[in-house]
């Protein structure tokens, strides 16, 4: 790679100023590289195009999705970033440059899209982790953990709509980066440009898949959960009417009358029983006949 790479970890104001001195960076620009933006966007201006990038990050833990920020100064011969966090890809894709240097294998691409490129391997690696995440959940789910699972499903639906959220924006960078990049940085800029969106929607579709596959997830942990609760209604339903009938009976024969039939009779303890138990096994059995139970 024949190009300059400066990447600046939360950088300090006499660091910005040395980039405004030594790469002639527009002053506004160099304003934005001190603290973290809250939205992605890309602009050029002169002979530098500038974008801050959000990347998405699970930190491999069950865990709330965390965006990293990168902001990238382009040129034709140099790539400035700037990060407020350690990121992962960049720390492996300078350890690839170094490896590539030692070995004299450089790659005839721009340093930013072989960076990208690095980026969204990991950005896979993610979803892949996901994947497993929503296996997982869906092996609990027909293990009778449903309920369990309802923060589980909704824990995993809100990364990966942060996920898409996230990485929805990449699209109109890319795009602007394939158009006005043609025109600054040549041809093949253009192409690289293509390839890296190409890898964009491959990342969307997987992103769409999983989410669609959480929702059916979640459509089905409610539907058994449904039908356990409605299992467990029933049976206090049936419960109550059974109970219901006995203790109607045994109230009229523990009434203060003076004439109650049975009562006072001999076995009139046993007799009562029984007719309660008699009246019991007809419910049940008019129940199973019904399919109630």
């Amino acid at each position: 790679m024949n190009q300059i790479w400066t990447d600046l970890n939360s950088p300090t104001k006499e660091e910005v100023d040395s980039l405004i001195l030594t790469q002639k960076i527009d002053p506004l620009i160099a304003k934005d590289l001190l603290s973290p933006t809250p939205s992605q966007y890309i602009k050029d201006k002169d002979n530098f195009i500038y974008t801050v990038l959000h990347i998405p990050n699970f930190r491999h833990s069950h865990s709330e999705s965390v965006p990293q920020e990168i902001d990238f100064v382009i040129s034709k011969d140099s790539l400035i970033t700037t990060r407020y966090d350690s990121i992962d890809a960049l720390h492996y894709f300078a350890k690839q440059i170094e490896v590539n240097e030692i070995l004299n294998k450089g790659e005839n691409s721009n340093v930013f899209f072989s960076m990208m490129k690095e980026i969204y391997r990991g950005l896979e690696d993610e979803l892949s982790y996901t994947e497993d995440w929503m296996k997982q959940i869906e092996e609990k789910i027909f293990k009778g953990q449903e309920r369990e699972m309802v923060f589980a499903i909704s824990n995993v639906s809100r990364n990966l709509l942060n996920f898409r959220k996230t990485i929805d924006s990449h699209g109109n960078v890319f795009e602007f980066l394939r158009d006005v990049g043609t025109e600054k940085f040549g041809q093949d800029f253009g192409k690289q440009a293509k390839t890296l969106i190409a890898e964009w929607r491959q990342i969307m579709r997987v992103i769409n898949n999983q989410i669609e596959l959480i929702t059916e997830l979640r459509e089905t942990n409610n539907s058994m959960l449904s039908t356990k609760q409605n299992e467990i209604m029933k049976i206090f339903t049936i419960m109550a009417f059974v109970t219901f009938p006995l203790a109607l009976i045994a109230g009229i024969f523990g009434m203060n009358a003076e004439h109650i039939p049975i009562v006072g009779h001999g076995n009139d303890f046993w007799i009562i029983l029984g007719i309660m138990f008699v009246i019991s096994l007809a419910m049940f059995a008019y129940f199973r006949y019904k399919k109630w139970i």
